[in-house]
């Protein structure tokens, strides 16, 4: 080979080189493709991870409300003092079925509506 074609080659090598280092420059920095293949390998982590910081955000329920209602009766003597609890539980639950009805309505519809039609097969029969 003569020393005009090495040169050429050398040059066409490292332009290849170039080309494959900045496009692994640009890879790195695109966060958002890095970001989205990561969701797509582990979305039960990723789900998982922004439910505990929005918990830790909201802060944790610590204590419960109480209602403190004062009893007079009718007479001489100590009033007395009724405390209530109110169960935190059963309105997160209650929130949580009333957030998820719309979601799982038409499933519910379609069920009804595929029994019904069977009801109404067997009558018809």
């Amino acid at each position: 080979m003569s020393r005009k074609a090495e040169i050429v080659a050398e040059l066409a090598r490292s332009r290849a080189a170039i080309v494959r280092g900045s496009s692994a420059v640009r890879e790195e920095f695109n966060v958002v493709a890095r970001l989205q293949r990561s969701v797509k390998s582990r979305p039960f982590a990723w789900l998982g991870g922004a439910a505990a910081i929005g918990y830790f955000l909201a802060g944790p329920k610590t204590r419960t409300k109480t209602v403190t209602k004062v009893v007079r009766e009718k007479g001489p003597g100590p009033a007395k003092v009724e405390t209530k609890k109110q169960h935190g539980f059963w309105d997160i639950l209650f929130s949580l079925i009333k957030l998820c009805f719309p979601l799982v309505r038409p499933a519910l519809s379609a069920y009804a509506a595929r029994r019904i039609g069977d009801f109404a097969d067997k009558l018809g029969k």
